[in-house]
């Protein structure tokens, strides 16, 4: 074990007052090491990140928090025993690795930040079912230069005169070079951003293939923001999606709502801007494949209320 992921462990392990003690040491190897890597245990598998990477802490801290992959993992297995993930903005794999329950199951993973991709490879790039790609999926295909700012595990690519060149691709663009991917079960998004974007240029599949779709609800310095999101769902709607699901940042269920009303998810967005402390995870599925997912997780949730007396009127309130 090298000394960083001694020190994260220690950091993760400690109570409070622990943590602000491991804190120290651990923001100055960050400094002084320019941010090493380090390797600790994420779903199971032992993945190598920088150890400014907020990951583990939240897995440790937060009992829901990026669980929902592993759940909807389960539920396509219970009719396939196969499962193939488009990841978009796949950062280390730790999503992949919260998907992936079987050696039959494939995925597309994308990620453009060469920071994240290198650790992406070290990670998933000996496994032959885990195809790894740099390309900025965007809603169309041309050339730009970006900067990448990082913080705390997560990368956003913000348009720069001085940026590095990328070339962006629709992600229709990119599954005809992979036709594993264009029979998708999952298409899963996180781009801090830039999401709106990747399923513009996802329009074909979505349409034609009706994937299992989640995606990252959040601002990002977007003066375009609600236009956007609500342009995103009328997409879905108009490619037979009828409903969807919104889970908190910290992966608690709010609710479902329905496409052909948008006032509900409008009340919502205003809440997030107004509170700037959040972001939203958005969970599109097939109608009939909905309601009985939907169910399991209005169960789930139930019981984990926290005051036994409150589980049943909270389920009333929930489960229309």
């Amino acid at each position: 074990m090298n000394l960083s992921s001694f020190v994260y462990q220690r950091y993760i392990r400690s109570g409070r007052m622990g943590r602000k003690i491991w804190s120290l040491p651990r923001k100055i190897l960050v400094k002084l090491f320019g941010d090493p890597t380090c390797t600790l245990p994420v779903h199971g598998r032992r993945l190598q990140m920088h150890l400014s990477h907020c990951l583990p802490g939240y897995l440790q801290d937060f009992p829901c928090y990026d669980r929902l992959p592993g759940r909807l993992s389960q539920f396509v297995k219970r009719k396939s025993n196969q499962l193939t993930v488009i990841d978009v903005g796949a950062n280390i794999g730790d999503t992949i690795a919260a998907f992936y329950t079987e050696a039959s199951d494939r995925f597309l993973a994308i990620e453009p930040d060469p920071r994240f991709r290198k650790l992406l490879e070290s990670n998933w790039g000996s496994n032959p079912n885990v195809t790894i790609l740099s390309d900025l999926c965007s809603s169309e295909s041309l050339q730009g230069t970006y900067k990448i700012e990082q913080k705390n595990g997560t990368a956003s690519l913000v348009p720069s005169s001085d940026g590095m060149a990328m070339r962006s691709r629709t992600l229709d663009d990119i599954i005809q070079e992979h036709s594993f991917a264009q029979r998708a079960d999952i298409l899963k998004v996180d781009t801090d951003g830039h999401d709106f974007k990747v399923l513009a240029g996802a329009k074909g599949m979505v349409a034609r293939q009706r994937p299992i779709v989640l995606f990252e609800c959040a601002p990002f310095r977007n003066p375009n923001y609600v236009q956007d999101t609500i342009r995103t769902l009328g997409d879905f709607r108009a490619a037979g999606y009828s409903q969807c699901v919104f889970y908190n940042n910290l992966g608690d269920l709010i609710g479902k709502f329905g496409l052909s009303d948008l006032s509900p998810i409008k009340n919502l967005l205003f809440f997030q801007i107004l509170t700037d402390s959040l972001y939203y995870d958005v969970l599109l599925m097939p109608d009939e494949e909905l309601e009985t997912f939907y169910a399991h997780e209005v169960d789930f949730f139930t019981q984990r209320v926290s005051d036994p007396s409150l589980r049943e009127t909270a389920r009333t309130a929930i489960s229309e």
